[in-house]
């Protein structure tokens, strides 16, 4: 990652939510009531040997669904990776969506977070990295936590420890909460803007083109080197990597530490803003 956390190491994230999505019923290794699915004739997929397959397990299920692609699987696709009928799946998730929250949990899970330190700076990048990190090895990952409503179990008590640091580092509860969703949601977004570049286009000589490439010639054509902002637009590592992202958090970062900082600019917690008090207007 392009920016580690500082001051305060990091820790694997405590059981329950993902970043998308609330678990039903416990943790994701349950095994449904009544019994596994030993008894169950194999309808094997690629690389399995047929027979009676292994009893599943929601964890096993959500793996299959990572390994096939967390915005992209499909249930006769994760069924057939794990050599079972299609039908036996929905013993132990209730559709595609219950399966979604439950791969995005299990990432959510392995993901290793920064701890919740004084270093409240430190804590936000590490944050953004560890998101970051967790969209590059789960591609499709940040557009599935975009469009999939709910929050596990597992990324609440995260957040919530994360918030405690930032209230206690000089923020108000309000701007700790707005603080840790803008983060996160600056990453999601740049995740997908920078995959989305790699998509390609046609052209009208019958070739195509990669979106990236298409910016970049626009803005060498318009700009024609007028002004050095406009360079920046035709830059290199403008469109690759994670273009820039770093830029935009440290931009954040700063406005954030005056918000720390003590003094009469620090702007009131809009969400418990109360009026002059007697003492005050005596």
């Amino acid at each position: 990652m392009k920016t580690p956390p500082s001051g305060g190491g990091a820790t694997e994230a405590p059981s329950g939510r993902g970043i998308a999505g609330t678990p039903s019923g416990g943790g994701i290794a349950e095994t449904p009531s009544g019994g596994g699915d030993a008894k169950r004739p194999s309808t094997a997929g690629p690389g399995r040997r047929p027979g009676r397959p292994p009893s599943l397990t929601r964890a096993a299920i959500a793996e299959a669904a990572l390994a096939e692609g967390v915005a992209t699987f499909s249930m006769p696709g994760v069924a057939a990776r794990l050599g079972v009928g299609h039908s036996t799946l929905y013993r132990y998730v209730d559709n595609r969506e219950a399966l979604v929250r439950l791969a995005v949990e299990l990432v959510a899970e392995r993901t290793v977070w920064p701890s919740a330190g004084p270093a409240w700076r430190a804590l936000l990048t590490g944050f953004a990295d560890a998101l970051w990190g967790a969209c590059e090895a789960f591609p499709g990952l940040d557009e599935t936590i975009l469009t999939t409503p709910g929050t596990p179990r597992v990324m609440v008590d995260l957040l919530t420890g994360y918030g405690g640091a930032l209230v206690g580092a000089g923020l108000t509860p309000r701007d700790a909460a707005v603080a840790v969703d803008f983060v996160a949601d600056l990453v999601f977004s740049s995740s997908v803007a920078m995959r989305g570049l790699d998509r390609r286009l046609p052209d009208a000589a019958g070739g195509s083109s990669t979106a990236r490439e298409r910016y970049r010639r626009a803005w060498a054509r318009e700009s024609a080197g007028r002004h050095p902002f406009e360079a920046e637009f035709t830059a290199e590592e403008t469109w690759h990597g994670r273009g820039w992202f770093d830029d935009k958090l440290d931009i954040f970062l700063d406005g954030l530490a005056t918000r720390i900082a003590p003094g009469p600019s620090r702007a009131p917690d809009r969400a418990a803003s109360p009026g002059p008090s007697t003492e005050e207007n005596a």
